[in-house]
């Protein structure tokens, strides 16, 4: 009796765990994968950094727009760590290093962004994508047309 009752037993939850295993769906689509910042160093003739050398080159000013058609509008958005889509970093050298949050108005598999350093310094920056249902990665970057190595560009500016 004690034999039949066990069996009986694991009978029961080999049936209930192989239920539990076929009616479980495993996916695979756990994660949004967002991989799109770009890196620029801004120096001198010198090799000094720009980004906060002096009044024409403060970081608080700086301004970036992403193109939407035909139009470029500024972009801020008070709700993320870094509302203007920028921020700047500092490098194990001490260099200051500005990353950019490319626009997400895509033209294809293309996106436009202007990066205003002042008046009369306007960047643009082009980026590739790899857009899939979960994921957004910037495959390649330009700025001003010369092509980035891994998403980072040196910029050595004539003052």
């Amino acid at each position: 009796m004690k034999n039949r009752i066990s069996n009986l037993i694991s009978t029961c939850f080999l049936t209930a765990l192989i239920l539990c295993i076929i009616s479980c769906e495993q996916s695979t689509d756990c994660c949004t994968n967002i991989d799109t910042n770009v890196s620029i160093l801004y120096k001198n003739q010198l090799g000094e950094n720009l980004i906060n050398s002096n009044s024409d080159f403060e970081a608080s000013k700086i301004k970036v727009y992403y193109k939407d058609g035909n139009e470029f509008e500024y972009v801020f958005n008070g709700s993320l760590d870094s509302p203007n889509m920028h921020r700047i970093v500092e490098d194990p050298n001490g260099d200051l290093i500005l990353t950019i949050y490319p626009s997400n108005y895509y033209e294809g598999i293309n996106s436009t962004t202007l990066i205003e350093l002042n008046q009369n310094v306007v960047d643009t920056l082009v980026c590739e994508f790899e857009l899939s249902g979960i994921s957004e990665i910037c495959k390649r970057a330009w700025l001003n047309g010369v092509e980035m190595v891994d998403r980072f560009l040196e910029v050595e500016m004539v003052q």
